[in-house]
């Protein structure tokens, strides 16, 4: 099992959406640059093949970033929504909210949180306004953390 850190939940929301705006910046980039250079040089035609097919990339990863755009909205308001639940449980309980781990990226029913060395599993009210922590016991002792 692998247990998560609000720093690393925190940073991970950021990271995925970095790359795929770093990747159609760099096509645009790449794009102008083909462009011009095929205006300058009209008679090659390497140029204009060559904008063509950035042409075509960078519209395949603007697809691609539309259809995942409703994916990851909903992902990260579940992200969020586990941090803030993060957040609660530590003010409840007067802890760091660097000493709770999750077993998950998004708020769930059944997750298992980590409080000091006692697990708990979180039991959600059907609109998620309410949780109660349920304390659990381990099949698999192997833990990975990534905090």
């Amino acid at each position: 099992m692998t247990l998560f850190g609000f720093n690393f939940i925190e940073s991970q929301l950021h990271l995925n959406n970095f790359i795929k705006y770093f990747i159609t910046i760099i096509l645009v980039l790449i794009l102008i640059l083909a462009i011009t250079l095929y205006i300058r040089h009209r008679i090659q035609i390497k140029y204009r093949d060559l904008s063509i097919i950035v042409f075509l990339l960078l519209l395949f990863m603007l697809g691609l970033q539309y259809s995942d755009y409703a994916i990851s909205k909903n992902q990260h308001n579940q992200s969020f929504q586990l941090l803030n639940f993060i957040s609660n449980v530590s003010k409840e309980r007067h802890l760091d909210k660097s000493k709770i781990l999750v077993s998950s990226m998004q708020l769930n029913n059944g997750v298992i949180i980590k409080i000091k060395n006692t697990y708990y599993q979180v039991n959600l009210s059907t609109d998620q306004n309410s949780y109660t922590l349920t304390k659990t016991h381990l099949m698999n002792d192997q833990i990975i953390i990534k905090k």
